[in-house]
């Protein structure tokens, strides 16, 4: 079976999510995370205690502690827009016009192997290559490495019928 397809921008969005999802898994992250966010949170909890403790114990500077909350309030939601504003600034950066992710690329899969074709060369894995597969109702993902994978785009494939051999193929469960 060949196919021939163009990823977009767009494709790789929903790719960060999977990869992101799979390191966290990996690395164990979700309980390392709560735990750092428990003591964030307590310390900010202590913060905030004492700010208003303060602000009962000497109501004469009131009007200095509402000015010291705006300016925290303010700073804050200044860290958190950077934060998101630098992630905004790294999905536009990791994909390049001339790379090979946006180019045109061909693929030829057959029971044994899969070959991705690009202007930059061609690949050949063995299905059995491939450390984990995934997929969502748009791609399919072969993972070479825990967060690099061969993005296959379901529409791509054809028919039904070849989306179900290419899915069995690559040893995929049922979606």
């Amino acid at each position: 079976m060949e196919f021939t397809f163009k990823l977009t921008r767009e494709d790789w969005k929903p790719f960060l999510k999977l990869a992101n999802r799979r390191l966290t898994t990996i690395a164990k992250a979700n309980p390392k995370l709560f735990v750092t966010n428990l003591v964030a949170w307590i310390a900010l909890g202590f913060a905030i205690a004492t700010y208003a403790a303060m602000y009962r114990k000497y109501p004469d500077i009131t009007h200095d502690l509402n000015v010291l909350a705006a300016v925290a309030i303010v700073g804050a939601a200044l860290l958190i827009g950077s934060f998101v504003f630098k992630q905004w600034l790294y999905q536009a950066a990791s994909l390049s016009e001339a790379g090979s992710f946006l180019g045109t690329q061909t693929v030829e899969a057959n029971s044994k192997t899969i070959t991705f074709k690009s202007s930059f060369g061609t690949t050949t894995y063995p299905w059995d290559c491939f450390l984990h597969r995934a997929e969502n109702e748009l791609h399919i993902y072969l993972f070479m490495d825990n967060a690099l994978a061969l993005i296959i785009p379901k529409s791509a494939v054809g028919s039904p019928e070849k989306l179900a051999e290419l899915r069995q193929w690559a040893q995929l469960g049922e979606p």
